[in-house]
């Protein structure tokens, strides 16, 4: 499965390409877009506007590089009845979706290489303040967004359609993760909304670490931990009832 996920990120060109300069754009028109906002303020929220562009450089790359496909292909085995074979296959069918998003994670990374120093000349970086903290934090928040991924899916088994879900959900994960407006700048209950959903941690939270806007990471990290215990245990308990929920379409 992880092979497939993998060979399936590197299938398509003609999309890989144009998903790659929807993102060079998508990071120069922030760029463009926050530098009139900041004009010759020094800083902002907390944020110089090198900090702020480099958060939301980091933000869309992550973005980007993590992207679920998974989701999509659920709906799709769902809808056509092949998840008769995946369930029909020894290993558990939520380590097989996670295999297979894993792979396909290793396949956008490669892609996002060769794009990485053009999407830096669009936005901007710096280095580093706390690379570890970066790292531990990206990886527990990447493991949150394929459990956040899977429970969308499963919602495939009751309704056997879920563009919409996945459409609704795919913009609030993206707002609250903060690709466009950093959660420093959310006010009043937006802010509060942002800070009790999981969200933060697929995008803002490991930026503001690497930028040294959030400079201790341990409760972020216990937060995530819990995060991901929690999303565990629902996700078992949702898969426990799906799964008696199955239908193959046309028999």
């Amino acid at each position: 499965m992880t092979r497939i996920g993998f060979r399936l990120a590197l299938a398509y060109r003609g999309n890989i390409v144009m998903t790659c300069v929807a993102l060079v754009a998508q990071v120069f028109l922030l760029r463009m877009i926050w530098t009139a906002v900041y004009g010759s303020r020094p800083a902002a929220a907390g944020l110089t506007l090198d900090a702020l562009l480099a958060c939301l450089t980091l933000a869309n790359l992550q973005g980007f590089a993590t992207h679920m496909l998974v989701t999509r292909i659920v709906h799709q085995r769902v809808r056509a009845g092949t998840v008769f074979f995946d369930l029909a296959r020894p290993a558990g069918y939520l380590r097989q979706m996670a295999a297979f998003q894993a792979g396909n994670t290793l396949g956008g990374l490669l892609l996002l290489t060769p794009v990485v120093p053009v999407v830096l000349l669009a936005g901007s970086i710096t280095a580093p303040v706390n690379p570890a903290g970066y790292v531990i934090t990206l990886v527990l928040g990447y493991v949150i967004a394929v459990q956040l991924a899977l429970l969308i899916s499963l919602i495939a088994f009751w309704t056997l359609e879920i563009a919409a879900v996945s459409l609704l959900y795919r913009l609030v994960s993206q707002f609250f993760a903060g690709t466009m407006v950093p959660l420093a700048f959310f006010p009043g209950f937006l802010g509060s909304l942002a800070e009790v959903l999981p969200f933060k941690y697929l995008g803002y939270v490991p930026a503001a670490i690497y930028v040294g806007h959030i400079s201790d990471i341990s409760g972020a990290v216990v937060v995530e931990a819990a995060w991901i215990a929690g999303l565990w245990a629902l996700l078992t308990l949702v898969w426990s009832r799906a799964h008696r929920r199955v239908v193959i379409q046309g028999g």
